[in-house]
């Protein structure tokens, strides 16, 4: 690397410069004060661990996610947090050891491999929530509506909820008797929504014709609520939990709209994001004419299980900066104040006064030439009549 471009950085990996950097520190502590509220304690996890320990989450897509490094120390594999679910997993499982329901939320940077999208960073900051301790739809609830409230503070308006359940799919799956590479190929058309790809894999298969029929279904069965009624009939004879799975979607529904009235909701049968280690619901919240999601989420009972307690559980997060980006909020400017280079013991005071009331007092420093119009200030302080005063620049 030359001079010339020394101050480049890796590809996927920003900087955050003033003033967005304060707007950012403020939306995080203003979002987190939000969970503090709901009873959500922050836990501050390690940006590096022991790989088995970080990496329990059975997500293939995380794992080549993880940057591995060998400790120095140990002899042992060691990763870079690319996620903090898996550590507040731990964190319940293995140091609090609660019994009952509980509430933990981070806000950290983590650190990819690859970005998650072409245009994506490698370096998001994290902000979320997760619910330890409880398997009713009553805490799948609870955390859907914080996501709401935290997109709502960062003023990210007209959001479509879409709600789905892996459980749906897991239980078709399990009976189809497919073999691990047709299930692996039927996975990604499903997940492209590829009717004629899904065809072509389940038209060939000595299974039952009705399973199959409703796995082809899978993909029509998206849009508002009427989409639970239209599932009903179309998985009436499903295996396993299929009926409760979409009676559950209906009482979520229901649960949702009480809270938020007019609130979109969106129904994806067919949407298995997660499905390597999600559990039950899942929920994400999308905006018009953006691409991805802006925060999800969804329950992962049995977290805790590597580390001998397993846990039921459900949470969300988002990446911090996309919501500052996003979001229509306006942060307040400081005023600034341009202070003489002065030792008087009165001008300090009158200075920690201003400091105390909110203004950002620049005081000059010997030989610095910068006007307070270049500085950014609208006012400075000058002596009249043997006092310190502020007078418009």
């Amino acid at each position: 690397m030359t001079e010339a471009n020394r101050w480049l950085l890796p590809d996927g990996v920003d900087e955050i410069l003033p003033p967005a950097a304060h707007n950012l520190e403020t939306l995080r502590r203003d979002i987190l004060d939000l969970y503090r509220s709901w009873g959500y304690e922050l836990v501050i996890t390690p940006l590096i661990e022991f790989l088995d320990s970080l990496n329990i989450i059975p997500s293939e897509d995380l794992q080549l996610e993880t940057f591995k490094v060998v400790d120095q120390v140990s002899g042992r594999s060691l990763g870079i947090r690319a996620d903090i679910t898996s550590q507040a997993a731990r964190i319940d499982a293995h140091v609090l050891q609660k019994d009952g329901p509980n509430r933990l939320c981070y806000a950290d940077s983590v650190l990819r491999t690859r970005p998650s999208s072409m245009l994506g960073t490698r370096s998001p900051y994290r902000i979320g929530c997760e619910l330890y301790g409880h398997r009713g739809l009553a805490s799948d609830v609870e955390v859907i509506s914080l996501m709401l409230e935290t997109l709502k503070l960062a003023e990210i308006n007209e959001v479509q909820l879409a709600l789905g359940h892996v459980g749906i799919y897991r239980s078709l799956i399990e009976n189809a008797g497919l073999d691990q590479d047709t299930e692996k190929k039927l996975f990604s058309a499903l997940q492209s929504k590829s009717e004629k790809d899904i065809d072509d894999l389940l038209s060939s298969h000595n299974t039952n014709g009705g399973l199959l029929a409703m796995l082809k279904a899978l993909p029509k069965l998206s849009g508002n609520e009427k989409v639970l009624d239209e599932a009903e009939k179309v998985l009436k004879d499903a295996p396993g939990t299929v009926k409760d799975d979409i009676e559950q979607l209906r009482q979520l529904n229901k649960a949702i709209l009480s809270r938020y009235p007019g609130q979109s909701l969106y129904f994806d049968l067919s949407e298995l994001r997660g499905y390597e280690y999600h559990t039950g619901v899942v929920f994400a919240a999308y905006l018009e004419g953006f691409g991805t999601s802006v925060a999800k989420g969804g329950r992962y009972d049995d977290i805790g299980k590597c580390f001998g307690r397993s846990r039921p559980a459900t949470g969300f997060d988002s990446d911090l900066k996309r919501l500052l980006s996003l979001g229509s909020r306006q942060f307040n400017d400081v005023e600034k104040v341009l202070a003489p280079a002065d030792d008087d013991s009165e001008l300090y005071e009158f200075i920690r006064g201003l400091r105390e009331h909110g203004y950002q007092v620049l005081m000059l420093l010997p030989g610095q030439q910068e006007s307070g119009q270049e500085l950014g200030c609208t006012q400075e302080i000058v002596k009249l009549d043997g006092k310190w005063l502020l007078s418009p620049l």
